[in-house]
């Protein structure tokens, strides 16, 4: 799946040996519009998660080196990097996920959820399928 800044990433749905699920292809076909619309809230999101990382680099207490300078949510988005692009069953319907690796957290991968234009979460610790 192309997003909206160009990159190819892994589209994931669900389905049977028969095929993969028509309702979660449908689905997918709005993922590039509604992530721009849920981009604000995800950004700030990305931001929120690292600052405790960052407070750790300054207070001491993990290492610095590597750690990127960030000042706000458009950065952190900046250097994420999208793994892949599913479509998950959540509560009982169809949302998004948007699986990232960030630099601060090399140990996880955060995982965006958005169902259509509205955000869900940002998850700390997600599987890629």
């Amino acid at each position: 799946m192309a997003l909206p800044n160009g990159t190819v990433v892994p589209l994931i749905v669900g389905g049977t040996r028969k095929g993969p699920d028509h309702a979660a292809l449908r689905y997918a076909e709005n993922v590039g519009s509604d992530l721009r619309s849920v981009e604000s809230q995800l950004m700030q999101e990305l931001f929120e998660h690292y600052e405790p990382y960052a407070e750790a680099a300054r207070n001491g207490e993990i290492e610095a080196s590597g750690l990127p300078q960030l000042r706000n949510g458009s950065e952190a988005l900046r250097i994420a990097e999208v793994e892949a692009i599913v479509v998950v069953e959540l509560d009982g319907a169809l949302a998004t996920e948007v699986c990232y690796r960030v630099p601060w957290d090399e140990e996880h991968t955060l995982g965006a959820r958005f169902r259509g234009t509205n955000w869900v979460e940002l998850c700390g610790s997600t599987l890629v399928p």
